[in-house]
Formats: structure tokens, sequence, C-alpha cells
């Protein structure tokens, strides 16, 4: 897939944009948000697969002990009632 390049228009603070070009040395601008973006979406992205993962976790965790306690009566049976 051929990757296209969006030009867009935003508005920047100035002390911002001149703090991020001194940071940023060689670096242009539109590089330097471009890596800001991929990296705020992968920070969004990582946080909702760790949100999912943690439900899916504790959904499991409730099933498990559901199962546990169906299944009390039966693990107990054949064993002497000391």
């Amino acid at each position: 897939m051929t990757e296209v390049d969006m030009r867009t228009t935003v508005i920047l603070k100035d002390d911002l944009v001149k703090k991020a070009k001194k940071l940023a040395g060689e670096t242009t601008l539109s590089a330097l948000l471009n890596n800001c973006l991929a990296d705020w979406i992968a920070q969004h992205s990582a946080r909702e697969l760790k949100s999912r993962l943690l439900n899916e976790y504790r959904s499991a965790r409730q099933e498990s002990r559901r199962i546990s306690r169906e299944f009390a009566q039966v693990d107990k049976e054949g064993w002497p009632s000391w």
C-alpha cells in the first residue's frame, strides 16, 4: 500500500515551535509532528489493549471461580470424611 502524505494546517504556540525546533536539530517540524503523532497513537493503542486484556482477565477469573464452585462437591466425592 502506498503511503500518501496529507497536508493540513495546524495552529501551534510560537514558544512551543521555537523550543521544538531547537531540540529537534536537523529534524523538520513535519517529521517531528509525525513522530509525536505516531508515539501518541502507539501509547493510546497500548492503553486500550491493556484495558481490554484486564477486562478479559477479570471475566475469565469470574468464570473460573464459578466453575470451581460448581465442581466443589464432585471434587470431594470418594474421599474419606475425616
